[in-house]
């Protein structure tokens, strides 16, 4: 649900992609900045076709955008897609307008918790959040993982970062805070639905990040922010604990 607070109106889209729950480093934390650190010590980055220019942004034409992702549509109810995840034996918790479940309806390549969000009482949010994790080797196949599942049903996106700074070996999720280290990709259509894809560092854990891809519908879109404060007090109290993953 966290990640709900990043992905902002088709407007702003030339902003970061890093999640606006991405904080700032905990106090007594250093941040790794290694202009001259030892190259030997980095993962090359891997080689991205679709990576398009920093300043282009051009938003999807060609094909239809998507009314809904992994089982449910946007527009349905809680009772219904409480429903589906009844009888597919997958435990859900509802609190306010979010309903979160230990599990997706469609399959996924990686294991995760699932955040609907109903905006009056239509879904318009569905965000998954892998596994928390500090070892950047799990994390890179968690999000390539996502990015090859999402290009399957969405195609290329319109944007996409993959690298690992120099001297990030071992400090994965500190570097992504201070951007030597980007894991991302989106997809945007006009007037439209929004998916990002990202690894990200963890509000209440400086040394972890988690994987996570998050579906918007075209009313989610143009929906005033949340709260950040309440959220993160209803995320406290009512979702499911990630850390318990297998």
């Amino acid at each position: 649900m966290r990640r709900l607070l990043a992905l902002l109106p088709i407007a702003l889209l030339a902003l970061p992609a890093c999640r606006s729950r991405n904080p700032q480093p905990a106090l007594g934390v250093v941040v790794p900045l290694v202009p001259n650190a030892d190259r030997a010590s980095a993962r090359p980055s891997a080689p991205t076709s679709d990576r398009p220019e920093a300043t282009t942004f051009s938003l999807i034409r060609d094909r239809p955008p998507p009314t809904g992702a992994l089982g449910v549509t946007f527009g349905q109810t809680v009772a219904e897609v409480t429903a589906l995840h009844r009888a597919a034996n997958i435990p859900c918790r509802p609190s306010g307008e979010y309903l979160f479940c230990e599990g997706a309806l469609q399959p996924l390549p990686v294991r995760v918790l699932v955040t609907y969000e109903f905006c009056g009482a239509a879904l318009c949010s569905v965000a998954v959040d892998g596994t928390r994790s500090d070892d950047e080797d799990l994390l890179m196949r968690e999000y390539d993982s996502l990015l090859d599942f999402a290009r399957r049903s969405l195609g290329a996106p319109i944007s996409s970062a993959r690298r690992i700074g120099p001297g990030c070996r071992g400090h994965l999720p500190l570097c992504l805070t201070s951007r030597q280290s980007q894991l991302n990709a989106r997809w945007s259509w006009p007037d439209g639905p929004q998916i990002e894809l990202s690894v990200d560092q963890l509000e209440d854990d400086a040394l972890q990040a988690q994987a996570a891809i998050t579906w918007l519908s075209t009313e989610r879109v143009h929906r005033p922010a949340p709260d950040p404060v309440r959220d993160a007090s209803v995320d406290a109290a009512a979702r499911p604990d990630a850390a318990a993953l297998p």
